[in-house]
């Protein structure tokens, strides 16, 4: 038996991963890891321990802790392979000391735990989400006190200067990779949209217009001379990363690939839309995640190309 590990953020599940039920599907949000498995069959188990609006340090720890748990129940590494989906550079995690219950995990979004018996940390970890979290009266903002500064965290850190959330992704993603090539543990990867190319730094990230022709291989990171080291530390250009097209991801890969009749998004319920009509309609159908249709074809078509198995 394999066991492939795979997160993300809502890309990958679009629900809050329970630790404490590590197998639970939810077949409303069928996703690409549900797909994978359909596909190698019943010699590879995947894993899915995405959840929605992960940001990408918690991705690292997740897969470093998950993998260590296999490892620690008598997995073989050799046996081990972890497929990673990366989500905006610009979200951040960060811990909160405060009691938190199972209660509170299932009602309350941008929130993250991830190891079983987490209830007896006292702590838990606010996800940002990179963009102005919901501060209605029952989030957990109003929940745990972090109006102010969350506000000014998010205006004042997050939007104007994310050099902090990247130099930690950097740095905990090159930790991975080594130790996933120490103990022989395969590793492939691909984004949420696209977080690499100079013209997505330039809007926030993704394809500007959701253009994917438009993006080029200048790499914004290179602006930077304190994330030149990481360059090749880690495998952006790598075999083991697919993109589609200059560093574009899932995303534009939807937009691109959508087939007649066939909806691009979970949000349409169903409904074919084109892309002109979804943008209309975009209030209607939220941002968009693909369907399971487009995951499906997602998998057979590009995904399992990159897979050595």
């Amino acid at each position: 038996m394999k066991y492939i590990i795979t997160s993300g953020c809502s890309f990958t599940n679009n629900i809050r991963l329970n630790p404490n039920n590590l197998n639970e599907i939810h077949t409303d949000r069928l996703s690409w890891p549900y797909y994978l498995q359909k596909e190698l069959g019943k010699e590879y188990k995947v894993l899915n321990y995405g959840g929605a609006t992960n940001d990408n340090v918690s991705l690292c720890r997740i897969f470093f802790y998950h993998i260590q748990r296999l490892i620690s129940e008598g997995i073989n590494p050799k046996d081990i392979i972890v497929i990673g989906q990366w989500s905006d550079p610009n979200r951040e995690s960060i811990w909160i000391k405060s009691k938190f219950t199972e209660e509170d995990r299932a009602k309350y979004g941008h929130t993250l735990v991830y190891t079983p018996n987490w209830e007896n940390e006292n702590g838990f970890f606010y996800l940002t989400g990179g963009f102005s979290p919901p501060d209605d009266e029952d989030s957990a903002l109003k929940k745990f006190g972090l109006d102010n500064a969350i506000k000014y965290w998010e205006a004042d850190i997050n939007w104007n200067n994310i050099l902090n959330q990247v130099l930690h992704w950097l740095e905990s993603w090159s930790h991975l990779e080594r130790f996933c090539k120490d103990n022989k543990i395969d590793t492939y990867w691909m984004s949420m949209r696209n977080p690499f190319s100079q013209e997505a730094y330039e809007g926030w990230f993704g394809a500007p217009n959701n253009d994917s022709d438009i993006p080029t291989k200048k790499l914004w990171l290179e602006n930077y001379e304190i994330l030149k080291p990481y360059i090749n530390e880690v495998p952006i250009n790598k075999s083991n990363y697919w993109h589609y097209k200059n560093y574009n991801g899932l995303l534009e890969w939807t937009i691109d690939n959508i087939e007649e009749g066939v909806p691009y998004f979970q949000e349409s319920e169903g409904k074919y839309l084109s892309w002109e009509d979804y943008k209309s309609k975009i209030h209607e159908y939220g941002w968009g995640h693909p369907s399971p249709q487009m995951m499906r074809k997602f998998v057979k078509e590009e995904l399992i190309k990159i897979i050595k198995l």
